[in-house]
């Protein structure tokens, strides 16, 4: 599946929808947004815009991005509530068919306790995600970037370049992190053969096969196993792993 295609084009800035009429379609096909998902408008604090919102599969997400886009040079962020964290890089203008211009890392956290939600005081220059298993990144509201996790520690590269492979490093996490890696121009979890790896909060890694964990099916996937199921299967395929749930 093209980034493109999906939830990556949550991550674009509103401001380059109208340029990127070939994405709409896209939207239409994804369904009115779910009820149940806490609703943000667009809203703006320094120069960062944020949004939340959901699909009729009742998956949530929150977007946060640049407002100063140029050349569709950017970093932007979705967070979902099947526990992803998206980074989404644009590295310039160009035909859709080509793979080498829009890249993703992906991550997943774990369990997934409940509602996301966003934050952003203009007043306070504040933005913050609390994320879907609970834990909250810190935006900083002139870059656009993750600054701080409360749980774990994070590295953001100030350059939008492919050779830093997404830009975005966590390096400790108090909590069970699924890194699916990343890819240009497509999903990284969207391979089946490709590798994805767990790591505990005691910094223990297993590294799986895509479809161990993911389900494909339609040019979709999505995440085999509820968090009750994904603990049972981790004590019999990774035993190393402590899920810590």
């Amino acid at each position: 599946m093209r980034i493109a295609l999906a939830l990556a084009l949550l991550a674009l800035p509103l401001s380059s929808f109208a340029s990127l009429a070939k994405y709409r379609p896209v939207f239409t096909a994804l369904g009115p947004p779910k009820s149940s998902c806490p609703r943000v408008d667009p809203a703006h604090v320094g120069n960062t815009q944020g949004y939340a919102d959901g699909f009729s599969s009742g998956k949530c997400y929150v977007s946060i991005s640049s407002m100063l886009v140029t050349d569709l040079i950017y970093r932007s962020y979705g967070f979902f509530s099947d526990g992803m964290l998206m980074v989404f890089n644009s590295y310039g203008d160009g035909e859709d068919s080509n793979p080498n211009l829009t890249s993703a890392r992906e991550f997943y956290f774990f369990p997934r306790r409940g509602a996301m939600s966003l934050e952003m005081d203009e007043a306070a220059g504040t933005i913050s995600v609390l994320m879907a298993d609970g834990g909250r990144a810190t935006i900083n509201p002139a870059s656009s970037q993750i600054a701080a996790f409360d749980r774990g520690s994070v590295t953001v590269s100030p350059r939008i370049d492919p050779a830093d492979r997404g830009g975005v490093e966590i390096t400790s996490y108090a909590g069970l992190v699924l890194d699916a890696g990343f890819r240009m121009g497509e999903s990284p979890s969207g391979r089946p053969n490709a590798d994805s790896t767990f790591r505990d909060a005691q910094g223990h890694l297993c590294t799986v096969k895509n479809n161990e964990v993911f389900a494909y099916a339609n040019g979709e996937h999505e995440l085999k196993f509820n968090d009750a199921q994904l603990k049972a299967w981790l004590k019999t395929r990774c035993p190393i792993i402590t899920p810590g749930f």
